[in-house]
């Protein structure tokens, strides 16, 4: 089992649950990333804005949903999960409180970019021990 990162806006995670909280979705470009994904794989949400991890989702595989789910975007690239955990955007677990646990967010001076690493999803996480720590955060 592998974690990946899964962002949102606040709008596209609203119409995720609006919508069942059954299919994730990430841009045509993606795709071949998106194949990676293994059943059984965990997304971690990430909202972006409030930077606060809301969500955890099981994949159960690749989608061929092509129902207009999202506003600002089709994003195309689709797989079926499970929720785990959908938290409100207030309840999250804030990005704050991983730093120095984290290989993305080691120090202050990682604040504003992360390393890199909450710029684009889906994203796996090189290190499990740090899904692990955010799955049990949420």
């Amino acid at each position: 089992m592998n974690y990946w990162l899964d962002l949102f806006t606040g709008t596209t995670w609203k119409e995720f649950r609006d919508a069942g909280s059954r299919i994730s979705g990430f841009s045509h470009r993606m795709r071949g990333t998106v194949a990676k994904i293994a059943r059984g794989d965990i997304l971690l949400c990430y909202l972006t804005g409030v930077m606060r991890w809301v969500g955890a989702l099981e994949v159960v595989g690749p989608s061929r949903d092509k129902t207009k789910l999202w506003s600002q975007g089709d994003f195309p690239a689709r797989l079926e999960v499970k929720p785990l955990i959908t938290l409100d955007p207030e309840t999250g677990v804030p990005m704050e409180s991983l730093q120095g646990k984290v290989q993305f967010y080691k120090t202050e001076s990682d604040k504003a970019k992360f390393k890199g690493f909450v710029r684009g999803s889906p994203r796996q996480f090189k290190r499990p021990e740090d899904g692990q720590l955010i799955l049990g955060g949420c």
